[in-house]
């Protein structure tokens, strides 16, 4: 045995080596300060109006000296070559690029944050919703159908036929809609919800020569019962109101209206023919960014829902400077939009005020018992328990003598929606289960704690972390979760960026509204399917070979399918299309009007698929399609376009990956040849990693997204920053490399990924329970 004293002393020099090694300063720091801190920062801070992204990233070391070797400094990239990008690369990443680096540094503040725009319309609906009964999701096979003989003002004298319908579109004529029913005057009813796909506005149309009154997300009233004309009984506002015929010409009806995405909204079409030569009723629908189409299943479920309380105010957009959408930005605008959302709240639990409360009209104690449902509401809204300060600030003082009931109530839910506690959800200083509680419900809702969760959180189990997990798991089961599931996807892949769809008719005739408009179903209905079933596996969303189509697509892109009504998964030949990424839906969207565009193919797989950072371009260079020599293809064009030095330290990258992609024409077509030449999709690309791919097609992209880990980081972060609304280093360092380990030991499920996510950021920073 070596005595200790010799040990200690056999480990000095090591000792002292180490020591002297820590005090001098690395051989690339002179040269990163002498060519790259004017612009990068001290340490790598990012330099306002140079390069204010902080230098931090996916590459390897390998991959980092290749890359300054060849790029940097941009203006002068010979000046940092051969041993000096070695030493440089290896400073910059010992120092702040690598994630070991960062881990040494302290963890960046979480941003102080208000309800994004999207957050405040689902914590509405949910505050106001929490006060009644439930609607349960519907099926989507179509609305319950009571077919009525009628009798003159009593239009629903003896029911006939009762069945679903899955489209509003009958054309009757001059015939009865079925046995025992005269063709002269008979009625339809149709009832159950409408499943909205997407939050924003939406149009409905109804065309009938006869009489018809279509009722959406409207509130019951005691004579909707009463089946003749001349009935007493107050009823229900009609949604559009065509019940009176004039002449035997069809009318059109219109109105519009605001919906949130993942929501049941109550549906009743009342119709009627009287004396008239024909019959006929239909009803159609523009979706957000959809075109005219007839109402139908799957959107239709004859199960019943109840009103949702919808507040329609415009909102200065979010700020998503930073590649999602986050609730930093407070001005004027906001303020107004949130007072003017505020008061259309209150003025609907005025409306309801009976209905939401379950308060008598008659109630002896009127105004206490009122006080105490403002007080249970403010809670709901604050996310927990009022003190008595906060029950005096914001209800008790509302009640002033001689002001009427509903001013009251109106001037305390205002108060309510407008205080910082609603607005801020992190406003609290304590952080403990109702912290939790709240960040579970806007990381998996973007909305408020419901009842189940608020009972968990004040009897102190919220900090066991599976009770976090068996809530969250609940909570996934909620239609609310696909919603925001959808949200980030619609982000990921930039489906609701504002860009034109047009395409030259002259080159793609028959692109039109309603083909944009099914493509868009279809991708739509590709991720549900992806993500939804049982697997939820990332490797499918980029690898799967099927897509969805119905006949119109089918008989437009010349896939061949079954002959049937909506849309229908079909397999398609695995060395033409790959998952996601070559959907033609994406590939029209990231194209010009008459020619591919492999610069936005390029940028989008970069950034979105690959997980790489692109700095905006020195200076922007517009691609004129007309300036080239028309014998040229599409890529030798671009080589041309980006061949200056200036452009290949970003077109390097952005280059191979969109030359990938030219198999597909500006529509999403697959084609081999791009004018009188074969299509070229071979490259070299170099990866993050450091190493050189050859790439022969849009296959090897997808597939190396699966294999690499900067890539599977990159969809992670994307997920977390759209889930949580912050930076993945709020988390530490070391989450997005956690969260990849958890996202490959679970089979790549992108479900259990968005839950570990919520799970993960909702406990940050708050201690677990003590056993």
């Amino acid at each position: 045995m070596v005595p200790r004293y010799q040990s200690f002393a056999m480990i000095l020099p090591l000792l002292a080596t180490s020591l002297l090694a820590a005090q001098s300063p690395h051989p690339g720091r002179e040269i990163y300060a002498k060519h790259c801190a004017s612009c990068h920062g001290e340490n790598g801070e990012g330099v306002e109006e140079e390069c204010d992204e902080p230098l931090q990233g996916e590459r390897s070391l390998a991959s980092l000296i290749k890359y300054i070797d060849k790029n940097m400094p941009e203006d002068e990239p010979h000046l940092v070559v051969g041993e000096d990008a070695r030493l440089v690369s290896e400073y910059i990443m010992g120092a702040f690029y690598s994630a070991e680096a960062r881990s040494h540094q302290p963890a960046p503040a979480k941003s102080f944050a208000r309800l994004t725009n999207r957050q405040f319309r689902e914590s509405v609906a949910d505050l106001l919703g929490s006060f009644g009964p439930h609607s349960q999701a519907g099926d989507g096979s179509g609305l319950k159908a009571q077919y009525f003989q009628s009798d003159g003002m009593n239009k629903k004298a003896k029911m006939v036929m009762e069945k679903t319908d899955t489209a509003l579109s009958f054309d009757f004529g001059e015939v009865a809609p079925c046995d025992g029913i005269n063709a002269e005057q008979f009625s339809i009813a149709w009832d159950g919800s409408l499943l909205a796909p997407a939050t924003g506005w939406y149009e409905f149309k109804i065309f009938t020569p006869n009489g018809a009154r279509l009722y959406l997300n409207g509130i019951p009233q005691d004579g909707d019962g009463n089946h003749r004309d001349d009935s007493g009984g107050k009823r229900q506002e009609a949604f559009i109101d065509a019940w009176v015929s004039s002449g035997a010409n069809v009318r059109e009806h219109g109105q519009r209206i605001f919906l949130l995405a993942g929501r049941t909204y109550p549906l009743r079409l009342d119709y009627f023919k009287y004396k008239e030569k024909n019959g006929m009723i239909r009803v159609e629908w523009k979706r957000p960014r959809g075109a005219w189409e007839v109402l139908s299943a799957p959107y239709l479920s004859p199960s019943w829902s109840h009103h949702v309380a919808v507040v329609s105010t415009d909102f200065p957009a979010d700020d998503a400077s930073e590649g999602y959408e986050r609730g930093t930005g407070v001005s004027k605008a906001w303020h107004e939009a949130t007072t003017a959302a505020a008061i259309d709240a209150a003025n609907q639990v005025v409306e309801g005020m009976y209905r939401l409360s379950g308060i008598k009209h008659d109630d002896p104690e009127l105004a206490k018992k009122f006080r105490d449902f403002l007080i249970h509401f403010a809670e709901r809204a604050f996310r927990t328990p009022l003190n008595d300060e906060m029950k005096d600030l914001y209800v008790q003082r509302m009640f002033a003598e001689g002001v009427p009931l509903d001013q009251s109530i109106k001037r305390a839910v205002i108060l309510i929606l407008k205080s910082p506690r609603f607005l801020y959800p992190e406003i609290r200083r304590e952080k403990d289960d109702y912290t939790i509680a709240t960040r579970l419900a806007l990381g998996i809702w973007d909305s408020l704690p419901d009842e189940e969760l608020l009972i968990a959180a004040r009897e102190g189990r919220l900090r066991q972390p599976d009770v976090q997990r068996q809530q969250a798991q609940r909570m996934m089961d909620n239609p609310r979760a696909r919603a925001k599931m959808q949200e980030f996807f619609h982000r990921w892949l930039k489906l609701d960026d504002e860009g034109d769809m047009q395409k030259n008719q002259k080159e793609f005739p028959g692109f039109d509204d309603n083909i944009v408009a099914d493509l868009r179903v279809s991708l739509e209905r590709f991720i549900e399917h992806v993500v939804w079933n049982e697997a939820s596996d990332y490797r499918q969303l980029m690898l799967a070979d099927y897509l969805f189509i119905n006949d119109r697509l089918s008989q437009f892109y010349q896939i061949t399918a079954n002959p049937q009504p909506g849309f229908q998964l079909v397999k398609v030949d695995p060395a033409q299309r790959t998952g996601v990424i070559t959907h033609p839906y994406l590939m029209a969207k990231l194209a010009h009007a008459d020619t591919t565009s492999p610069i936005h193919r390029g940028v989008f797989l970069t950034r979105n698929v690959l997980g790489g950072i692109l700095k905006p371009p020195p200076k922007a260079i517009a691609f004129e399609n007309q300036e080239f020599d028309p014998n040229l293809t599409i890529r030798e064009k671009i080589v041309q376009l980006t061949r200056s030095t200036d452009c290949m330290s970003c077109h390097e990258t952005i280059n191979p990956l969109g030359f990938s992609l030219e198999h597909f024409d500006a529509i999403g077509r697959y084609r081999t040849t791009d004018g009188q030449k074969p299509v070229n999709v071979e490259a070299e690309y170099n990866s993050l990693e450091g190493d050189s791919i050859h790439l022969r097609g849009a296959r090897d992209v997808a597939q190396h997204a699966i294999d690499s880990a900067s890539a599977r980081r990159g969809f992670i972060r994307q997920m977390l920053q759209t889930v949580v609304k912050q930076n993945a280093p709020v988390y530490g360092s070391d989450v997005l490399h956690k969260l990849d380990q958890t996202f490959i030991a679970s089979a790549y499920n992108m479900r259990k990924l968005f839950l570990e996510i919520n799970l993960l950021t909702a406990v940050h920073g708050i201690p677990s329970a003590q056993p």
